[in-house]
């Protein structure tokens, strides 16, 4: 059977990347979208578009009908397991029992210091539990999260993510797309769990500095407490649920829970991962000159 790609959460910034790595490889790639009129763009580059989201059941049956591998992106959420289980069952039930390269996030465990965390535990664990083929991604903390500090940056040359003061695998979104992409294409990574970080583990201070030399400016990290990091995400119309896992992952981080590397992207892709440096200098710095 020819391979079909399902790719959940599109139109989002990593699975864009995705979708076009395969597109590249003249892959057969449909789409998830819950608006098909924002998803567009993909429709003209190739893809298939089938509409419906995880709440309903019935649209992910019609998603998975003749796929061969799915890329499965959730949106961060209370139900984010209760997704997952949704969508399993959908796949459980097609008779081509497809592939889940599930993108999880940095251990993913039911006994996590955050509810995040939590959540993507029970959703890797149902997906272990599933008997389908299976590779799931759980990458550190994102350098495209950077970007939420450009106003404080170009204001008054401070760094203030709502996270702690510990030493963290930063890894720049393209590199979890070139794994993902590599994962979908080769079956050779199938039944294993990859953490993905960047090529060293380094502090807010550290990134402070990198961003500074490619912006041509000073800029200083502001660590913030728990507490800073909730009434942050609270102010910003966040809601309570996310809230307070900024508040957790405050304190993870802060406890030197991001504090580590893996050498999967080099083994997965073929080339190392990109450094925070090369991430502000490729794109932090051109974002802020758009």
């Amino acid at each position: 059977m020819a391979e079909k790609f399902l790719i959940t959460g599109a139109t989002g910034k990593t699975s864009e990347l995705v979708v076009a790595q395969l597109l590249a490889k003249r892959a057969d790639v449909r789409a998830l979208v819950r608006d098909v009129a924002k998803a567009a763009a993909l429709k003209s580059k190739g893809v298939e578009l089938s509409p419906g989201d995880f709440d309903q059941p019935g649209s992910l049956v019609r998603a998975l009908d003749g796929v061969t591998s799915v890329f499965l992106l959730t949106p961060p959420h209370p139900d984010d397991s209760g997704m997952v289980a949704r969508f399993l069952d959908a796949a459980m039930s097609s008779p081509t029992a497809p592939r889940i390269v599930r993108l999880s996030a940095i251990k993913a465990t039911e006994g996590g210091p955050t509810e995040s965390t939590r959540g993507h535990g029970r959703a890797d664990r149902a997906i272990l539990e599933s008997g389908l083929p299976y590779a799931i991604l759980r990458p550190s903390y994102f350098m495209q999260n950077l970007l939420g500090s450009a106003e404080s940056i170009l204001t008054n040359g401070t760094l203030v993510p709502p996270t702690g003061d510990g030493r963290i695998g930063f890894i720049d979104v393209r590199d979890i797309a070139n794994v993902a992409a590599a994962v979908l294409l080769d079956r050779e990574w199938d039944h294993g769990i990859y953490d993905l970080t960047g090529p060293a583990s380094v502090s807010f201070h550290d990134v402070a500095r990198d961003l500074g030399v490619a912006l041509g400016r000073e800029v200083t990290y502001v660590p913030v407490t728990p507490e800073q990091a909730r009434q942050t995400a609270l102010r910003s119309g966040w809601g309570e649920w996310t809230a307070g896992i900024m508040a957790d992952y405050t304190v993870a981080y802060g406890k030197g829970w991001g504090d580590f590397t893996t050498s999967f992207v080099q083994k997965i892709t073929g080339h190392p991962p990109r450094s925070v440096a090369q991430f502000a200098r490729e794109v932090f710095v051109p974002a802020l000159q758009r």
